[in-house]
């Protein structure tokens, strides 16, 4: 719980060292497994995100992005049997921790449109492999992210991103966020 704290409060001070060139956003956003991630969780759950954008001076319709968060995508809890006689009980959640940065490009002068593109790397959590006979465990794997949003107010805007990383671990997610500065 630290470590995810710090991770949150990393971008936080990064921003204010910026000289309010740099901006915040924070978002609220619903999960959605794919393919074999949806199969392990429940399929559904919820998340959330702290960005920090900074602006390249050379080329107006580009920020350097840096974004951590956080997704549960659901719970797993049913029992198994195999091989006769051998029960195996499955009670596991299934988390996410990306910690990601790219570059978002803004189409128009008005910059209400974006598109961006993510890469690093995702705390995974949750029981991988039924069979093993342990409990949820962790891994980290690389992550990659694409996503689009849309500024619908003056700091209140609504992004959509798909992420994809090793095992068929898939999802989209879909949120509101909200700007700080810039």
């Amino acid at each position: 719980m630290r470590r995810l704290l710090f991770l949150l409060i990393v971008p936080c001070l990064i921003t204010a060292q910026a000289n309010a060139q740099a901006s915040l956003e924070i978002e609220g956003h619903a999960s959605f497994a794919l393919e074999d991630l949806s199969i392990l969780a429940d399929g559904t759950g919820f998340g959330g995100s702290v960005a920090v954008t900074y602006p390249l001076e050379s080329w107006n319709m580009l920020d350097l992005v840096g974004k951590a968060g956080f997704n549960h995508y659901g719970t797993r809890k049913e029992e198994l049997l195999f091989e006769g006689d051998i029960q195996v009980d499955i009670d596991a959640a299934y988390q996410g921790i990306p910690i990601t940065a790219g570059v978002r490009m803004y189409y128009g002068q008005a910059r209400k449109f974006f598109v961006e593109g993510l890469g690093g790397v995702e705390i995974k959590r949750g029981d991988f492999d039924d069979f093993d006979f342990k409990d949820e465990t962790y891994a980290i794997d690389p992550v990659a992210s694409v996503g689009v949003g849309l500024r619908v107010a003056q700091r209140l805007g609504v992004a959509a991103s798909f992420s994809l990383s090793n095992d068929l671990w898939r999802y989209v997610n879909l949120g509101v966020s909200y700007r700080f500065g810039g």
